[in-house]
């Protein structure tokens, strides 16, 4: 049985479990989960329709004709302009039940498409969005392939970090190494913060000249095979002062305890609380201001979140981010970051770039 094969029983499995007859599925990720191509037909329509039993269908704009390359699993409609798109699909769907719709379906779609049956809809986390929460083991390849070169990438960043150059230059830089691995997408904009802009978590590279004596937070990631990376560094150009090396190794210790938290059946607070617990402890919790992590994949930010208030449990095949930091107003930040994989007997860290304090320029 294909990968898509398998993903397709699944879906049809909590189809099945969560009484609903239908999904439908319209993002970008989605569909290629599903079908194995990628494709942004923008307004035009693009489903995937998989029914509680039977052949999945997918339904695209004929121009997408040469683009798509399903597998042999699925059926194929296709539709031209002048035609209602969303009348072709709902004569796909059932004539009454319950229908799960991709959550990052247009609202116009879907209100079309509720005056033109009598079907119940409901939104698609109990169908999609608790497949794409577990990686299987093609993501898992990716997801690995991915890390393993932005932790390359973070090397050639840590050699260029020198004073004189700009936040704007490392950034452009990051875009151009990228590239070199065969990556024309970043997951996100990079960030590079230097000095007090370092204590701004999602500070915009600017034309901030690097300094003696300053930390820089990097915080970059690019999108390989449709799955993305994410990783931070923060290093320090030259000598840190007392309290950098202080808060420094509350941040490293936080992330350390975190990632052994991590295991199969552990509330994602939990995860949360052993990282936040040690930068309260130190007396720095108050500035802690973001959750630990994020889930991963062909999103940099997707299900499921290390927040404080989480109560889901971690399960096998879980990707994660986990970045605790400590951002000191008008001096300094320091967050580490690295994406880890939820396995049988613990967790995995996808990034193995150095944690240590790297002194640079």
């Amino acid at each position: 049985m294909s990968i898509f094969e398998q993903r397709f029983a699944k879906a049809q499995e909590l189809l099945a479990a969560n009484d609903i007859d239908a999904v439908v599925v319209t993002s970008s990720p989605n569909f290629f989960y599903f079908t194995g191509t990628w494709l942004d037909s923008h307004e035009r329509l693009q489903a995937v329709v998989i029914l509680k039993t039977g052949t999945p269908t997918m339904i695209v704009h004929e121009m997408a004709k040469e683009q798509v390359d399903p597998p042999g699993c699925v059926d194929r409609v296709f539709w031209k302009d002048g035609d209602s798109s969303i009348e072709l699909l709902a004569k796909l769907l059932p004539k009454k039940g319950k229908v799960s719709i991709d959550n990052q379906w247009p609202s116009g779609n879907l209100i079309k498409l509720m005056t033109l049956s009598q079907l119940t809809f409901v939104g698609s986390d109990s169908i999609l969005g608790a497949l794409r929460l577990k990686k299987d083991n093609l993501e898992i390849k990716y997801l690995k392939y991915s890390a393993y070169c932005a932790d390359q990438i973070m090397d050639s960043v840590r050699k260029l970090i020198k004073p004189g150059i700009t936040e704007k230059e490392v950034a452009r830089e990051i875009e151009r190494f990228f590239k070199q691995k065969g990556v024309d997408q970043l997951s996100f904009d990079a960030i590079v913060a230097a000095g007090s802009n370092a204590a701004i978590p999602h500070h915009q590279p600017g034309d901030k000249v690097l300094q003696e004596g300053d930390a820089v937070v990097v915080d970059m990631g690019g999108i390989k095979q449709h799955y993305c990376s994410d990783i931070t560094r923060t290093f320090v150009i030259g000598e840190p002062s007392r309290e950098f090396k202080e808060v420094y190794s509350v941040v490293q210790k936080a992330q350390d305890e975190a990632v052994k938290a991590i295991r199969p059946g552990v509330p994602m607070k939990d995860i949360d609380k052993a990282a936040r617990s040690i930068i309260e402890k130190a007396g720095y919790g108050p500035y802690f201001t973001h959750r630990t992590g994020h889930g991963i994949g062909m999103e940099v930010h997707e299900e499921p979140y290390l927040t404080p208030t989480n109560s889901r449990l971690l399960e096998e095949g879980m990707v994660v981010s986990v970045e605790p930091g400590i951002y000191l107003p008008g001096k300094f930040g320091v967050r580490i970051e690295d994406i880890v994989l939820v396995t049988s007997e613990g967790a995995e860290r996808l990034n193995n770039y150095p944690r240590e304090l790297i002194k640079v320029g």
